[in-house]
């Protein structure tokens, strides 16, 4: 039935206040004439108003500060005389009264000089009982008002008594809860007669083969397609041949690609296709024209398939790939929008991502075309039928002036669609007979109580350790953007197998005495989800741990797609994250308990990222030295290059094997035996333990028979893992000392012949360390045009036949022996004199013609400079 309505009021004060409240009885079904083009200051509309009150059923008043213009010969206004009319004609009177406190405009206040307009004002409120309203048109609720008008107009007389009867089976209730209703509960859809008919009216249309359903969450846009639209099509045949069509419903979180989840539902559809899942999400998600010819394989003649694509917004919530969206979006509208592949798509979607749909040209396209149909909020009348019609369909009833009790909390509350379906629920759960008490409707606190009431009497029950598990759930459960409100999140139940706590929580919750969690999915990969993300909100409880929690869950969904779009174009190590960035994210993963994903953990923890790119034949000088740095400072895990559990230096040895080597310009020959040599340099990080030990720098017992350094002098690069540079002969052997006793072992500066050997692998060595000629990829130095150090180990191309690493470029290394006498003795090579001793190695700083495994060079023992540091040897016995 159509309600016809009448507004009366004065116009130019209150001109936004009338739009306002014509807009809501549109919206909520009703016929409006609002004479908004017939002046009042003339006496035609004098009787002209009073007879379009004829056949109305509701006059709604406004009045504010002013009775507005009195025709010649009267003593009442304009509006005073519709306001009598309607109550000759016996037309129910809803008065909405300006507060007296209200700011309101000068021009247009009277209320103190016309003693009339006072006297009216008070018999409006004796006869009718008003509603106030302020200066913001809003602040007028026609959607109670209106809610508890239509109770009281058909309490007794009910509309949805006289529907026909539905079989439904006994002890199963008629309403779904938070759940959307689906082609089970299709019989029992009722209330959207006129938006199913503007959906098929589109999909009628030769372009209306994509159309998006879009709405405020709790609109109920699943429901509509779900149940109405698969009705309308299916059952009632109310497009040409849809009585014969196909129909798949899918979500595109239930993979980790959006073509996983085509794909698995494709499979179901049509269980002929021979294509294991994975197989068909990889050749659609390559080719998605090839879509088209598998749908003719496997549908009749004239048959077409209704791809239903619910929540579409977890395209952008479940963290997939730009480009894998983009890949879906454009093909799936492509191949629908060719009639000939017999494909046609509906999907609903929340409004406030419409505008990610706008990425996709092809979906900016249907948008513009007007494909997309938007579901505004439920009318008290229809709420009114949706509330009555199941219950009467299926023999039960409601104790009196329930309903309008249920349609007056509701409208109080914003988006009350999911907050009245899950009272009904309830309502039923808790029946006496056959009949929905107001006993119980107080028992779970109304409309508004319901959803938190039932959900805390359930976890009540449950132990200190379920509760404790609360974060690690619903933090897997919900998704938060910034200036979006939360959404739901699927997640797979494999996620919890280890956490039993979580898991009794979880049953607890989508248990049959609760049921705000939903439990489903795949058979080898079930899923736990939210029933409906009016919880967020109407759960107390939940609402305050989203509150509290929001910003560190938003955190993490920011840099799970940040992670994404970083792989995605192409990993760039100049665009890698600091380690305070990554520090905080960890910090939020760790507060709930929660995995990121490999795509972020690469950037929460690149280094078995960077050291893999080590292998790339085709790094720059730069890449190297970035990559050195980056593993600094998230934590370089090499062996041989940090500290070891015991916070000492971890020394990666290598054995060199016993050989023969001859010193260039001594021209005497050395035969070595087996021993050990470091497989890097003494790195920052290494040094620095023994300058700050107790026992360390400071003890002189370390320096007997060599000179005492008042001080280190702090590196010029003090990356942990780079060299440790600017550091004199006397200090290395000093450190050497200190690892020995700390060690106790025997730890020691190489000899030259030494080095030489593991450099250059004796009398038939090559001319360069790494095996071959001459080429800068393989070390730092001159060529590089760094102009510094870098981490060791970084040149991994350039190591030595036996393993062992920086041994060109980087920093000359201190070797145990004297530049002009060559002893063989190594206790005889140390006194206390400031002699010179041999640097090999070259550095950062020298060319090609010092970089060769030959090349010696002398420095003064107490030298410390940027390009000289050191690395240890050992005997083997």
């Amino acid at each position: 039935m159509t309600y016809k309505a009448f507004v009366s009021s004065t116009f130019k004060d209150l001109q936004e206040h009338r739009a306002h409240v014509i807009r809501g009885l549109r919206r909520a079904g009703f016929f409006v004439d609002p004479m908004e083009d017939w002046p009042a200051d003339s006496d035609e509309p004098k009787q002209f108003s009073q007879d379009r009150l004829n056949g109305c059923h509701l006059c709604v008043l406004l009045v504010a500060f002013r009775r507005g213009f009195v025709p010649d010969g009267e003593s009442r206004s304009i509006t005073q005389l519709e306001y009598n009319a309607a109550v000759e004609q016996g037309v129910d009177i809803l008065p909405f009264l300006l507060d007296v406190s209200a700011p309101w405009h000068r021009e247009f206040d009277e209320l103190e000089k016309d003693p009339e307009l006072r006297r009216w004002r008070e018999q409006l409120g004796r006869a009718h009982g008003v509603e106030p309203f302020g200066l913001e048109p809003r602040s007028i609720d026609m959607t109670g008002a209106l809610g508890r008008w239509l109770s009281k107009r058909t309490t007794g007389q009910s509309v949805a008594r006289q529907i026909a009867h539905i079989d439904w089976p006994e002890g199963r209730s008629p309403y779904p809860g938070l759940l959307s209703f689906d082609e089970e509960y299709a019989p029992l859809f009722y209330g959207r007669d006129r938006e199913v008919k503007a959906v098929l009216a589109k999909m009628s249309e030769p372009e209306g083969r994509v159309l998006l359903i879009s709405g405020a969450s709790g609109s109920g846009k699943s429901s509509l397609v779900a149940a109405g639209l698969w009705r309308a099509l299916l059952k009632e045949g109310r497009l040409p041949g849809s009585a014969q069509w196909a129909w798949l419903r899918m979500r595109p979180g239930d993979g980790a690609r959006p073509f996983d989840a085509l794909a698995w539902g494709l499979k179901q559809a049509f269980p002929r296709i021979a294509m294991r899942p994975q197989d068909l999400a990889g050749e659609l998600s390559g080719n998605i024209t090839k879509l088209g010819a598998l749908l003719a394989s496997h549908l009749a003649r004239e048959q077409e398939l209704v791809l239903f694509i619910d929540q579409l917004e977890e395209l952008f919530t479940q963290g997939f790939a730009e480009g894998a969206i983009r890949s879906f979006l454009d093909g799936l509208v492509a191949t629908a929008r060719d009639e000939h592949n017999r494909l046609r798509v509906v999907a609903t979607i929340r409004s406030e991502f419409i505008s990610r749909l706008e990425e996709s040209e092809t979906m900016l396209q249907v948008l513009n075309a007007g494909y997309n149909y938007h579901l505004g909020p439920v009318s008290p009348r229809i709420l009114q039928e949706m509330i009555e019609e199941p219950a009467a369909a299926t023999g039960y009833d409601f104790e009196a002036r329930l309903v309008e009790t249920i349609l007056s909390e509701a409208a109080q509350e914003p988006g009350s669609l999911p907050l009245v379906a899950y009272t009904l629920k309830q309502l039923f759960e808790r029946r006496r007979e056959r009949t929905f008490t107001r006993d119980a409707y107080e028992a779970i606190n109304g409309v508004a109580g319901a959803i938190g009431t039932q959900a805390d009497q359930v976890i009540a029950g449950l132990g200190t350790d379920a509760l404790g598990a609360f974060d690690k759930v619903f933090a897997e459960l919900v998704h938060i953007e910034r200036d979006r409100p939360p959404t739901r999140k699927r997640a797979t139940l494999a996620i919890f197998k280890d956490n039993e706590a979580a898991k009794r929580l979880i049953g607890a919750l989508a248990g049959p005495d609760c049921r705000v969690l939903v439990t489903g999915g795949k058979e080898s990969d079930p899923s736990v989800e939210v029933a409906h993300e009016k919880l967020f909100t109407a759960w107390p409880r939940l609402s305050k741990w989203i509150d509290k929690s929001g910003d560190a869950l938003r955190l993490i969904e920011f840099a799970e797609e940040a992670a994404s779009r970083w792989h995605e174009a192409g990993a760039n190590l100049q665009e890698l994250w600091q380690s305070g960035r990554a520090t905080a994210i960890q910090k939020a993963l760790a507060r709930f308990n929660k995995n990121a994903s490999p795509l972020l953990e690469d950037v929460l923890r690149p280094q078995k990222m960077l050291i893999e790119r080590l292998d790339r034949g085709t790094l720059s000088h730069d890449d190297r030295l970035l990559i050195g740095q980056k593993l600094a400072e998230f934590g370089d895990p090499r062996p041989g290059v940090g500290l070891g559990k015991d916070g000492l230096p971890n020394i990666d040895w290598v054995d060199i094997p016993a050989g023969q080597v001859t010193i260039a310009g001594e021209n005497k020959q050395f035969h070595i035996t087996r021993f050990r040599i470091a497989r890097y340099p003494v790195t920052n990080c290494q040094f620095e333990t023994f300058v700050a030990a107790s026992d360390g720098y400071s003890d002189e017992k370390w320096w007997k028979g060599i000179k005492l350094s008042q001080a280190p002098v702090p590196p010029r690069w003090k990356e942990a893992n780079s060299p440790r540079e600017t550091v004199s002969w006397f200090e290395a052997v000093a450190f050497c000392r200190w690892m020995s006793q700390r060690t106790r072992s025997s730890v020691r500066l190489p000899t030259e012949w030494e080095w030489q050997m593991a450099a250059m692998g004796g009398e038939t060595g090559w001319e360069y360390p790494w095996c071959g000629g001459w080429s800068d990829a393989h070390c730092n130095g001159e060529e590089s045009q760094l102009k510094r150090t870098t981490a060791v180990g970084i040149y991994s191309s350039g190591v030595t036949r036996q393993g062992v690493h920086d041994m060109a470029g980087n920093v000359w290394e201190w070797c145990l022996n004297r530049y002009h006498r060559v002893d063989t003795s190594h206790a005889s090579l140390i006194d206390d004199a400031d002699t010179q001793r041999v640097v090999r190695g070259g550095s950062w700083h020298s060319n090609q013609a010092y970089m060769r495994t030959s090349r010696r060079e002398a420095r003064s023992a107490s030298t410390r400079t940027d390009g000289v540091g050191f690395r240890l040897a050992q005997d083997i016995e």
